[in-house]
């Protein structure tokens, strides 16, 4: 007894101060703080990676010398290229590059090149998030151009990655973009009845960081099938279940020499199915509350009575033409954000089993019609 005792303690012991079994020092792992994915020509996928390498490991791998793309800056960071017949493929041969191990636990933001993403970003996507280092939970937007340009472009912060990681955090904080990542993208691809939309970025001189926001992109399963710019883009958000803070000119037909622009704070979409099999329609309506946030108008006094309802009314109808147009614009490139597909699943059970592409056919015959709802509360103070 005394024997299987000591045994155990001897066991625990070891447990408890044997370490890490696969711990690598710091010098030895190259951290990467940004993927990008590119096509590379058929059957093959360039993976970029934007690393932080520390010193040691950069004088002993040699990438400093210019056997990558770019030099090693003062904070070590570099943007390396592998390409290969699939991510894994590229990644290995990034590592085997710069002969130090890749840890891609910190990544910031997946981005995919225009082309990639018109021709079908699923595979490489997937293929991504088989490695247990990357989190679910990481943004991914599609990049104008090419992703390994667009990682190599110099931004306020240390890296581009954590640059414009934060800047799509921002910009879903004060909804002025979708929050869309990598479990997000996947999760609408796998899933029939609705298709995934993502940020598109783009490399502008105009701005102090180099890079901007250019709108919404929106996918017909996983191909990019269209980009619509602000602010059709927000229109798409609202939607597709993403509200979206905004201000709005509202155009008024009394004066023209101005029009009422509207500060959103609120957006809730309602998407229903009515009819028969033979004859559905469907009804995306949609609940705008606003306040009124100036005017450039003449003669209008807000304190008056009936003046707010009004330009409830222009604002109605101004954002049901709109909408309209863009739902109409959207359906024509066979996509499907506003999830007619999945709500005439939920209407008519008997279609559950039907094949994705099958049920595409069948909400694609469900003319849609908008109805918008705006709600505007009197603001404290008024613009005249």
């Amino acid at each position: 007894m005394a024997r299987v005792t000591a045994a155990v303690l001897i066991v625990a012991v070891m447990v408890l101060v044997g370490g890490c079994w696969d711990a690598r020092d710091l010098e030895d792992r190259a951290i990467v703080v940004g993927i990008g994915l590119d096509e590379a020509g058929p059957g093959q996928v360039e993976v970029s990676a934007e690393i932080i390498l520390p010193r040691a490991a950069a004088a002993r791998s040699g990438v400093a010398t210019g056997q990558q793309d770019g030099a090693q800056d003062e904070q070590g960071r570099m943007v390396l290229r592998g390409r290969g017949r699939s991510v894994h493929d590229a990644l290995s041969r990034i590592r085997d590059a710069v002969r130090v191990d890749l840890f891609l636990g910190h990544v910031r933001v997946v981005l995919v090149g225009e082309r990639l993403a018109g021709a079908g970003v699923e595979q490489p996507l997937e293929m991504l998030v088989q490695n247990p280092q990357i989190r679910r939970l990481i943004p991914v937007a599609v990049v104008t151009g090419r992703a390994a340009d667009f990682l190599a472009v110099e931004t306020p912060q240390d890296t581009t990655a954590r640059y414009v990681g934060e800047m799509l955090d921002d910009l879903v904080r004060l909804g002025r973009a979708p929050n869309v990542d990598l479990s997000r993208f996947l999760t609408d691809l796998s899933e029939p009845g609705v298709d995934p939309v993502a940020s598109v970025l783009e490399i502008s001189r105009d701005t102090e960081a180099g890079v901007r926001w250019r709108g919404l992109g929106v996918f017909r399963e996983d191909r990019l099938v269209q980009v619509l710019p602000p602010p059709r883009a927000w229109l798409l958000m609202w939607a597709s279940g993403n509200p979206r803070r905004s201000s709005v000119l509202v155009p008024l037909r009394e004066a023209a020499d101005g029009g009422v622009i509207i500060n959103v704070f609120h957006v809730q979409p309602r998407l229903q199915i009515r009819g028969t099999p033979g004859d559905r329609r469907g009804l995306l309506q949609v609940l705008v509350e606003a306040r009124v946030a100036e005017h450039g108008t003449r003669g209008i006094d807000l304190s008056k009575p009936g003046v707010l309802d009004g330009i409830q009314q222009h604002a109605r109808h101004h954002l049901e033409q709109e909408m309209e147009r863009m739902v109409a614009e959207v359906r024509r490139r066979g996509a499907d954000p506003f999830g007619i597909g999945r709500a005439l699943r939920a209407t008519e059970p008997a279609l559950m089993p039907l094949k994705a592409e099958t049920l595409r056919r069948h909400a694609a015959g469900v003319p849609v019609s908008v109805q918008v709802t705006v709600r505007i509360r009197r603001a404290g103070l008024t613009i005249r």
